[in-house]
């Protein structure tokens, strides 16, 4: 996933405050923790899908949809076809799981992919938030990046050593995969955190004072529109969907 935090923002017909897509963001993680039906559940996803693409996302939006609806049709085959009782109850759920979590999903990818990190510093600021949570949410931001540099990095040793990362290869030997993937990867995640930590205090950013940014951030009339229909929509699906299925 390329978060975009080091380059420019997605350049859309739309610019949406980072407040707004943080708001989308709950939004869809309240909806998904309390929707139980699949029709409120596809509305909410086309919305979500539609605001992505409007801001500057389509092929993401398109194939998060895609993916979606793929995921729908293996739960309609697994539901129509009989079959072993227990793998049936394996794949539902794993299917289930997927759908209702799509809300959550494409809230995250609307914020990280649309959203710079300085544009959530300057929008966290703007909503007075104390520095003891800004800084490590400015810590873990940057980490996503870093650690899948990290990560290419560690496949590449192991190509170069004709190690198989494949999903066979690690059911085979989960032994190696931990010696090989998940140490590796633990001890540069901590050298990783620990820098970032250190650069984040070397900014000063620990200060109490306000800090300048180049980051104009401001709600607009299209904000308050986006944050009323999603509220708004969120409220409609969850109360007129109980006896959907």
């Amino acid at each position: 996933m390329n978060t975009g935090i080091y380059g420019q923002s997605a350049r859309g017909l739309i610019q949406l405050d980072p407040r707004t897509k943080l708001l989308i963001f709950f939004a869809g993680s309240v909806f998904s923790l309390n929707s139980y039906a699949m029709l409120p559940m596809l509305v909410y996803g086309t919305a979500l899908c539609l605001i992505l693409a409007l801001c500057g996302k389509p092929w993401l939006a398109l194939k998060s949809y895609l993916g979606w609806g793929a995921v729908m049709y293996l739960r309609w085959c697994v539901m129509s076809s009989p079959g072993a009782p227990f793998l049936e109850i394996i794949v539902t759920t794993l299917t289930m799981l997927v759908l209702f979590s799509f809300p959550f999903l494409l809230g995250f990818l609307l914020l990280v992919e649309t959203t710079r990190l300085s544009q959530f510093l300057a929008a966290f600021q703007a909503m007075r938030l104390p520095v003891k949570l800004i800084i490590p949410v400015a810590v873990f931001f940057r980490f996503i990046p870093t650690v899948q540099e990290e990560w290419t990095g560690i496949r590449k040793a192991m190509a170069f050593r004709g190690i198989a990362l494949s999903p066979a290869a690690i059911i085979r030997q989960p032994l190696k995969t931990i010696e090989y993937i998940l140490i590796p990867l633990l001890l540069s995640s901590i050298a990783v955190m620990e820098e970032l930590a250190a650069a984040t205090l070397a900014r000063g950013m620990d200060l109490d004072i306000r800090r300048s940014s180049y980051e104009q951030v401001k709600l607009k009339a299209l904000d308050y529109l986006v944050m009323a229909f999603f509220i708004g929509l969120s409220a409609y699906l969850l109360a007129s969907g109980k006896g959907l299925t």
